[in-house]
């Protein structure tokens, strides 16, 4: 009988499993289509009920399947440690089907769930964020034959805050809030967002080496009242070192920029201080990391260069692995697991044949439907020589990715060596602050052509170096800082993918593309033809490519 398996708070997620074979994972966010949400998150109103029905028929009508030996759940972030209150309403409202409820811990699932998809039969794992029911910042040892054992829980370094875990994922975010570039207003997509675009501002900034104290001592106070204690310390960081942090008149410009260098390099010296004695203490293994930290790719390039550590994060160490992790504690899979493209597949895919043959169909929808121009083969050199010309492509194949990185299966596309490309995309695409960076994607074996690094970067986790002779020629997609978030791609792994960067290399001599999510500011990746349709439509992209159909706002002459 087939398993089931989710995660309930932000970025909720459930796994189906049958006869020792992940068939999907469904992250919430991409089903309902609101950025980061979780099925908990309504809990106990109506809405979960309705949520997880509208998933379980789509699951039944996918896979056949309404009814499982297991379902294994996280949601202590709502429930606190009543979770009897979960397993009653999913019964009694006959949500899941389901045998037995089985219920697991925060920390515990992120350290399974990036182990048991590590390539590793042993290996040293971090976990930690801002948050989860068995603590902040734990530290594990994998073992394929003996599973996942924790070896250490970290609470906060001041004796007088002994009792409290130590938190290093929350007030990173705080930061993050008083700056005017990640925050200019009130309202905004959540906090869950403000990390990552602190991230995009550290390559502006100076790290103010008479703040670092402050900054670390603000990381290690674990205030009692959460985000209003908080406010609270980060003001007397603020007399500390004369800043104003103010939510009326957030900081900008230099000094902002700055402020989130510094806050960036506190961050790693907190966690290398814990880190450090075991590293020290195993040093032949390698580390996997993971929990919402997982995401700061400046911090696990920084291990690798500092430490020579082999570093895997995976494609999911926020809590959208959560649910993926309760599973695998239970399976204990022999060999690594891959759920890459595991991801939902298109939820509207009987309307491509619909769009593409009937002209009412696409008037109504498209509006313009004499722009767009159909072909009913799908042919790589098309695609290539349109990238070279700087046209920016849409695409949508297969199922998608899982996890927070587009990879190619939902993706937009567009050449690297384009140097206004960057600014195109963040103001007439996206729609979204100026500074944030854009990925490239590279064949494997091509790494250390273009890049300062030679470790497998398959999900984005590290930001090596640009190799100085590329800089120019990859403008759109070199930071600031002469770092670029890469993506290695193999034939194995995306053999459409492969092969493009293959076709595309022998047209322009670069075998580098610009890849970043197809979505809009504020939105999830898109499960849709229909949504990619609509940005089509109303944004400045060129083309889509929907499985083997390629469409241009352009006549297509002679086919090309």
């Amino acid at each position: 009988m087939a398993n089931i398996s989710f995660h309930g708070s932000h970025n909720g997620a459930l796994v189906i499993e049958d006869k020792g074979k992940i068939l999907c994972v469904i992250e919430v966010e991409r089903f309902i289509n609101q950025k980061n949400i979780g099925i908990a998150q309504y809990y106990p109103a109506k809405h979960i009920m309705i949520t997880v029905e509208e998933i379980m028929k789509w699951i039944y009508s996918e896979y056949g399947i309404n009814e499982f030996e297991n379902c294994y759940f996280a949601c202590s972030d709502f429930i606190g440690e009543d979770f009897n209150g979960v397993h009653q309403s999913f019964q009694t409202n006959k949500l899941i089907n389901a045998k037995n409820y089985i219920h697991g811990l925060h920390h515990e699932a992120h350290a399974n769930g990036v182990f048991y998809q590590s390539p590793y039969k042993d290996a040293l794992i971090f976990s930690f964020d801002g948050g989860g029911d068995d603590g902040k910042f734990n530290v594990y040892l994998g073992n394929r034959k003996k599973g996942v054992t924790r070896i250490g829980q970290h609470f906060n370094p001041k004796k007088e805050h002994s009792h409290k875990y130590y938190d290093l994922g929350f007030p990173y975010m705080v930061f993050a809030h008083y700056l005017k570039d990640i925050r200019k207003s009130d309202l905004t997509e959540g906090n869950l967002v403000y990390p990552g675009k602190l991230m995009g501002l550290v390559s502006y900034g100076s790290v103010k080496e008479e703040w670092i104290k402050y900054f670390i001592d603000f990381y290690n106070s674990d205030p009692d009242g959460g985000a209003e204690d908080y406010d609270k310390k980060i003001k007397i960081l603020g007399k500390k070192i004369n800043v104003k942090f103010d939510f009326d008149n957030r900081i900008e410009g230099q000094l902002a920029y700055d402020i989130a260098a510094t806050a960036q390099r506190a961050f790693e010296e907190c966690f290398f201080k814990l880190a450090k004695p075991y590293f020290d203490k195993y040093p032949d293994l390698p580390v996997c990391v993971t929990g919402g930290c997982g995401l700061n790719i400046i911090l696990n390039t920084r291990i690798v260069e500092l430490f020579e550590k082999e570093v895997f994060v995976g494609p999911n160490p926020n809590d959208c692995g959560i649910a993926l992790g309760l599973l695998l504690k239970h399976m204990k899979p022999e060999k690594p697991v891959d759920i890459t493209y595991k991801g939902l597949p298109v939820l509207d895919k009987n309307i491509l044949p619909e769009y593409l043959n009937s002209k009412p169909f696409v008037r109504k929808l498209m509006k313009k439907d004499n722009y767009y121009h159909p072909v009913e083969q799908f042919e790589n050199n098309i695609v290539v020589k349109d990238l070279k010309k700087g046209k920016i492509i849409g695409v949508v194949r297969g199922q998608s990715e899982h996890g927070p990185r587009a990879l190619g299966n939902r993706s937009i596309l567009c050449n690297p060596s384009i140097p206004e490309m960057k600014d195109i995309l963040n103001e007439k695409v996206k729609h979204r602050e100026w500074y944030r960076p854009f990925a490239p994607v590279v064949r494997l074996e091509d790494l250390s052509k273009y890049f300062d690094w030679s470790q497998e970067s398959r999900w984005m986790s590290f930001c090596p170096k640009v190799k100085k002779e590329w800089r120019k020629k990859l403008a759109a997609i070199t930071h600031v800082d002469n770092t670029a978030r890469v993506q290695t791609v193999t034939q194995k792994q995306n053999k459409w993918l492969y092969d493009l960067l293959t076709e595309f290399e022998k047209e322009s001599g670069i075998g580098v593309l610009l890849n970043t999510s197809f979505n809009v500011n504020g939105k999830p990746i898109l499960t849709s033809y229909k949504d990619a349709f609509h940005i089509f439509d109303n944004e400045e992209l060129d083309s889509l490519l929907l499985e083997e159909y390629y469409i241009r706002k352009e006549p297509f002459k002679d086919g090309k």
